[in-house]
């Protein structure tokens, strides 16, 4: 072997002696769990108002909104809406109101408004889905029949939206 390859062997030698002379590192394991509780949760939110605009006698008029509701994976879960705030109102047939008179109406959860949306009470259902985590949107179709009559006004009604779960 040359000469210039022995300085560098001597040095490997001699840290390899060094590293020889060097305690084993030793270890200690351990274990801790880690938990978490998911529970059942839902989170509504109620849409843009429902807006007839002008209402004219003897015409009917349409309109639709969104709820919208986020519950936790696998949450089976009912979306019902209350009577409202009208006077003399109920889940099957609501009141929007103008000082003292009122403006009948009915609220359905399809397009083709045959099934009244309610609270199970009255001929009405409510609207049941499973959580997945995602929002959720419900869309809230609205008629005031053209049976439906009022003096001049401007009628308004607030309607609650409850998720049970």
């Amino acid at each position: 072997m040359s000469r210039c390859h022995t300085p560098i062997r001597r040095t490997l030698a001699a840290a390899g002696l060094c590293l020889a002379a060097l305690p084993a590192l030793a270890q200690s394991s351990a274990t801790f769990g880690v938990t978490a509780t998911v529970l059942a949760s839902c989170t509504v939110v109620g849409g843009i108002p429902l807006a007839f605009g002008i209402v004219s006698p003897g015409v009917q008029a349409d309109s639709s909104t969104v709820v919208t509701a986020t519950c936790t994976v696998g949450t089976p879960y009912s979306l019902s809406l209350d009577a409202g705030t009208g006077s003399g109102a109920t889940v099957a047939d609501r009141r929007m109101t103008s000082g003292t008179d009122t403006l009948a109406y009915r609220l359905y959860r399809d397009a083709g408004r045959t099934q009244l949306w309610g609270d199970g009470t009255n001929g009405t259902v409510f609207n049941s889905s499973t959580g997945t985590g995602l929002l959720q949107s419900f869309t809230v179709y609205g008629r005031v029949p053209s049976s439906a009559t009022a003096t001049v006004g401007v009628y308004a009604d607030t309607i609650t939206v409850t998720a049970t779960y």
